[in-house]
């Protein structure tokens, strides 16, 4: 049982789940090859690749014009912004061009080469082809994940459009701590501020829901998108508690990045909450799934208890 082991008895559902997933992926690769002859067939793939183009954003945004307008703001978060818009546009025009030439592969105007047919493969499957997978980590289906890309890509192109957001999709970034870096950066360069090896976080969790922000902090940024596993954020009594069965994953309130100096004692009475990019903690070889640790206060329960339920925070989950 998982209270021998100190853990929820959501821990062994989701277990069950895993292995139910990988069941399901198991069964699915041992399918036929999916055959493309044919007109029925032929139609059918042209089809679900237009639906594909249809469900992806046909304009990009301008790179140059947004450096152009930038050019005199030397916000450190400006850097990470155009970064962020480079690495999306990217995907973008990867995508685009890849279902371009499986699409004309298929009518017989281009050789299609093993990448494309396995690209064709994971649609058959609700996978994303691992050409798109690049960008950041995600273990969505197909069918989530570009419903996923194009919120991200819409958060960028309105902070392109109508300035710094009073609040910042921290999932949307495919790397958050560098933009944690900027807000600690900036914070530095007031006056009377201290060096930036000096800085860290002060976590606040808020009681402000996302549609009453009208504007960011003096200092630091809201954040919200992050997702508690092994846990439950009491809002009445604003500290961790235990989640109901089944709730595996639950949404984190707007949490205050608040610059400040380091402390000379860690505070009491927190648990230093690991935060992880997605599920699969371990991350790859390439790139660590970890990024930082989150200060969240503690109930009746110490620290001890949720480090043995596991509990962290996730920037994205699975569905």
């Amino acid at each position: 049982m998982p209270e021998a082991y100190g853990q929820h008895t959501n821990a062994e559902i989701n277990s069950q789940n895993l292995d139910s997933l990988e069941l399901l992926e198991a069964i699915l690769s041992l399918q036929a090859a999916v055959n493309t002859s044919g007109t029925n067939a032929e139609a059918k793939a042209l089809a679900e690749i237009e639906t594909l183009k249809n469900s992806f954003p046909e304009d990009i945004i301008d790179i140059p014009k947004l450096k152009h307008k930038l050019q005199r703001d030397s916000d450190p978060l400006n850097i990470v912004l155009v970064q962020e818009v480079q690495r999306y546009n990217n995907l973008m025009v990867l995508i685009r061009t890849s279902l371009n030439q499986l699409q004309l592969g298929i009518q017989g105007l281009d050789l299609i080469s093993p990448e494309l047919e396995k690209m064709m493969g994971a649609f058959t499957e609700n996978r994303v082809p691992s050409q798109w997978a690049f960008a950041y980590f995600s273990t969505k289906p197909l069918s989530n994940w570009k419903e996923d890309l194009c919120k991200r890509y819409d958060f960028f192109k309105e902070w392109v459009t109508s300035g710094t957001p009073p609040a910042f999709w921290i999932s949307a970034f495919t790397y958050p701590t560098g933009f944690t870096t900027s807000l600690l950066q900036r914070y530095s360069r007031k006056k009377d501020s201290p060096p930036i090896d000096r800085l860290e976080f002060d976590f606040v969790v808020s009681d402000k829901k996302l549609p009453e922000l009208t504007e960011g902090p003096k200092d630091g940024a809201y954040i919200y998108g992050l997702y508690l596993e092994g846990g439950k954020w009491d809002e009445e009594k604003g500290c961790l508690c235990e989640p109901e069965v089944m709730e595996l994953y639950v949404a984190m309130p707007i949490i205050w990045f608040k610059p400040i100096s380091k402390r000379i004692k860690p505070p009491q009475n927190m648990y230093e909450c690991p935060c992880y990019y997605y599920p699969i903690r371990k991350g790859t070889v390439e790139r660590d799934s970890y990024m930082m640790k989150i200060d969240l206060k503690l109930g009746e329960s110490p620290s001890e208890h949720w480090i043995k339920r596991g509990t962290a925070l996730l920037m994205s989950i699975g569905v």
